[in-house]
């Protein structure tokens, strides 16, 4: 059994999305009013306040004031533990020795994504049709809400989280479920890359690129114009919260795409593949430094989420049975290798063709690529007598131009 989250879309009606925003705005001041009591508490007396003691606190608190005593009680600790885990993951930050550990911030309402519930039945319901599709949720003070939205893979509720996106609510349900996924037979190496978002090389011989969609670039001309409106709104007025909403409405948009598109391809991936070779990449050692220039080059590293890629492609191998093999990148060093006779030479970044005296010659990532598949199939960088050939990814579909290979479509792929 393993967990797996559904989104669903919420529907409320008016009055039901004025209660809703009362619940989010007593959540919000909890959370800061839980957070300001372990600062004075440890100014004044040099006492650091536990989870258990705001939870018996809390107590106190519904006595004394009625709106809280109308919330659901496991929905409150679920606020009081998120203060608890901001404080917790800021004293492990510091102990590792991080030169921004990032002190827990008070939230405004517009920074207070939602609240949530710890047992399914104690102060919501999940209400789905057949498949868990669609239905209604029934929310403690509520109601009963329309929704939208469905499981993959049916299971059994367990937890809620009820989150405000711009003006849309939205419910994140856990569920317990055994997930299942169809593998291919085939075994890849793939090399991540900005210029080209994915490079795949096949153990068959054929070969295949995923362009780079460039999300956040496409975006940024819609993006620009939407904050010139912003910040011409006097502040305090309607205006600026049409104004606000499209921003929000537009970033929404990006990391929409941004996350159907990293799903279809990795789903693609592994509907062809049952060994996928991967190296091991350190996204935040990348992009730590923005000097000399290199801000741009973040940005777009960023905006492929390399690390989300993986973490989905991880996710759906186990899901199918595939094994997944990360290459240790200091160790064998994929893009420096040569994948036919296993020389190392350095290159600089804007170095993008491997020419080696082997006489080998291709694409930097195509060479990288065909390392890492080399490494997972024999322990070993090189693979004597490899020669690269030519191929196309074009949309949903991999046409594969190797005589001795028959073509591979993914048309008839289940792509989710």
């Amino acid at each position: 059994m393993a967990n797996r989250k559904i989104t669903y879309r919420l529907y409320p009606t008016a009055a039901q999305a004025a209660r809703l925003h009362q619940i989010l705005v007593l959540h919000q001041r909890l959370y800061n009013a839980a957070l300001e009591q372990r600062i004075s508490a440890y100014a004044l007396c040099g006492h650091s306040v536990s989870f258990a003691e705001q939870c018996a606190n809390l107590t106190e608190l519904r006595a004394e004031f009625p709106e809280y005593a109308a919330l659901n009680a496991q929905s409150e600790q679920v606020t009081l533990k998120r203060v608890d885990l901001a404080f917790k993951a800021f004293f492990r930050r510091v102990k590792e020795g991080s030169d921004s550990p990032g002190f827990p911030r008070f939230k405004s309402v517009d920074r207070f994504s939602g609240w949530g519930y710890k047992t399914h039945g104690d102060g919501w319901r999940l209400i789905a049709g057949e498949g868990m599709r669609h239905g209604k949720l029934r929310l403690s003070g509520i109601g009963e809400i329309a929704i939208r939205g469905g499981a993959r893979t049916p299971g059994e509720p367990k937890t809620c989280e009820i989150m405000r996106k711009g003006n849309q609510w939205y419910a994140s349900v856990t569920i317990d479920c055994e997930p299942q996924r169809e593998r291919g037979i085939l075994g890849v190496g793939l090399d991540w890359g900005v210029d080209t978002f994915a490079t795949l090389e096949f153990s068959n011989g054929a070969t295949a690129e995923i362009a780079n969609p460039r999300h956040t670039k496409s975006a940024a001309q819609e993006l620009a114009r939407a904050q010139r409106g912003l910040a011409r709104k006097k502040k305090g007025s309607r205006n600026r919260q049409r104004a606000k909403a499209k921003v929000a409405r537009t970033h929404a948009k990006t990391a929409n795409r941004r996350k159907e598109f990293l799903h279809q391809q990795t789903a693609l991936i592994i509907a062809l593949c049952c060994l996928i070779a991967t190296e091991q990449l350190k996204v935040k050692a990348m992009t730590a430094s923005g000097k000399g220039g290199k801000r741009g080059l973040n940005r777009e590293i960023l905006s492929t989420s390399p690390a989300a890629f993986l973490q989905l492609l991880q996710t759906k191998a186990a899901e199918a049975g595939c094994e997944f093999v990360e290459i240790p990148t200091r160790t064998v060093k994929p893009s420096q290798t040569c994948p036919n006779c296993g020389r190392r030479r350095k290159k600089t970044l804007s170095e993008r063709v491997h020419d080696c005296e082997c006489g080998l010659r291709t694409k930097r990532d195509r060479a990288a690529a065909r390392v890492n598949l080399n490494w997972a199939l024999t322990g070993k960088p090189a693979s004597p007598g490899w020669e690269p050939t030519g191929s196309v990814w074009s949309g949903c579909s991999l046409a594969v131009m190797k005589h001795e290979s028959p073509p591979i479509t993914a048309n008839a792929v289940l792509v989710e």
